[in-house]
């Protein structure tokens, strides 16, 4: 009679052969049944020049800035912590002076708000925004 052998060791090895197949359906799955919610956003309406005013060029400082981050006043360029310094110095020579920006559309929003941050702490508050004349 032929003796049979009695394994006593259990496999305790999880298949892990169709796991591939099964993170894609799930991966699918949440693809197919997820909504995205679309921001809406701040609605944010900037202002059109309707009128101009001339400005004497005796009582103006003009700031330049390009898109490429370079910054100028009365076309000689400056970082942006001279500022300050550069319009405290005309203030003192003229204390009607207005700030004028002549910027390019494509300015960065953030280097802007650093202009006028200096412009704030040498107490230069009469600023304006150049306009292009549209015919």
């Amino acid at each position: 009679m032929a003796k049979i052998e009695r394994k006593t060791k259990i496999g305790s090895e999880i298949p892990n052969a169709s796991m591939s197949d099964i993170a894609f359906l799930l991966l699918i799955f949440f693809m197919v049944s997820t909504t995205f919610v679309k921001e809406k956003g701040l609605r944010v309406a900037l202002p059109r020049a309707v009128a101009f005013q001339k400005i004497n060029r005796r009582n103006a400082a003009t700031i330049y800035v390009s898109r490429s981050r370079i910054i100028s006043i009365d076309d000689f360029a400056v970082d942006t912590n001279q500022i300050r310094y550069i319009m405290q110095k005309k203030l003192v020579e003229n204390p009607g002076i207005v700030t004028c920006f002549r910027t390019d559309k494509d300015t960065d929003y953030g280097l802007m708000v650093d202009i006028m941050n200096e412009l704030k702490k040498a107490q230069a508050l009469r600023v304006s925004f150049e306009v292009k004349k549209f015919l």
